[in-house]
């Protein structure tokens, strides 16, 4: 749906723009209510065929809805029309479009009712933050979508839901008993690496933990940015409701992908070495209660992978425990 989405738009775009005002529009499927249309600077818009005299409320500064009467084939017809209003949400939109034609396949299913159940859902994704995201964030995500972008070439399914860190969870990438800890470094040449509290090393129980090293050089005439990262998941085929919650719980909203595209970076090297009693680390049994002392109320310290990379996974056995995560080995 989503490709089709993009054909009919750059055809609409490759045509004489329309006036001021107005706007060339072209039916998308075999549904006769929905349409796609650009007005003269070439701004998306969704156009549904409706019955109504009232559009549903938007309260949101980028997107705009609105009744109004187009010519369509020759003949005046009374259309809800959905705008995007700021060109870097482009892409979001045209995702937004493909949730709302989703929903309209649903028996009994109203033009209206669909735009407000699907603007619900989106409504985060569609607003940018209070400031764009920092570097630290974007290379932290950065190492995270690497490492997915390589679960999800394995999985025919093309499912991300074992990025769970963003949502809280101890670990950034886990599937049943599975873990792997995403560590981001953009020092030259050290290893070291930064652990929050005595229970992010430890493993699942009954399970197997890695820590996954991407070391980043900053490259913004010849790297990759989040933003591309992103595009290439979506293209991939993953489902982009569920990238664009994580990406908004890892603090890169969508709406603020424009703005990400501008830091890219070189991946220098990524490495991953199990954890397990052979690695150094803090967990609870390292404590002599099997607890943080009283009063003790934050544990961060730092680990120097150098000590056991003589223990980094081989090519194959990396590819291995990619595809367990994806569930191709039995996960």
């Amino acid at each position: 749906m989503i490709d089709q989405i993009r054909v009919t738009l750059t055809a609409l775009r490759g045509v004489k723009p329309p006036r001021a005002g107005d706007l060339n529009v072209l039916r998308i499927t075999d549904d006769d209510r929905i349409y796609l249309g650009v007005d003269e600077s070439g701004h998306p818009h969704l156009v549904l065929l409706t019955d109504a005299v009232v559009a549903p409320a938007s309260d949101i500064a980028t997107v705009s809805i609105g009744v109004r009467t187009l010519v369509i084939a020759g003949d005046a017809r009374r259309t809800l029309v959905v705008s995007c209003l700021f060109e870097a949400l482009a892409e979001v939109f045209d995702h937004f479009v493909a949730a709302i034609m989703e929903k309209l396949s649903e028996p009994d299913m109203s033009p209206g009712d669909a735009v407000v159940a699907v603007l619900d859902r989106w409504r985060r994704f569609l607003v940018a933050a209070a400031g764009p995201p920092g570097r630290d964030t974007l290379a932290a995500v950065f190492g995270e979508l690497i490492l997915l972008r390589d679960i999800v070439a394995a999985d025919d399914a093309r499912r991300i839901d074992c990025w769970v860190g963003p949502f809280g969870a101890r670990h950034d990438i886990r599937r049943a008993s599975r873990a792997i800890e995403v560590k981001t470094t953009r020092a030259h040449t050290s290893r070291v690496v930064t652990i929050h509290g005595e229970d992010q090393l430890l493993e699942p129980d009954g399970g197997t933990l890695h820590i996954h090293l991407v070391r980043l050089e900053e490259a913004p005439e010849s790297g990759q940015s989040v933003t591309g990262l992103v595009d290439g998941l979506l293209d991939a085929g993953v489902p982009a409701e569920e990238l664009y919650a994580a990406l908004t719980a890892a603090g890169v909203p969508p709406a603020d992908l424009g703005h990400a595209d501008s830091v890219r970076f070189d991946v220098r090297e990524r490495l991953t070495v199990p954890v397990d009693d052979a690695c150094p680390r803090i967990i609870p049994r390292s404590f002599t209660d099997g607890a943080r002392p009283v009063g003790v109320v934050d544990l961060t310290y730092r680990l120097d992978l150098d000590h056991i990379l003589d223990r980094a996974l081989s090519s194959k056995t990396t590819d291995e425990l990619l595809k367990s995560l994806a569930g191709a080995a039995g996960g």
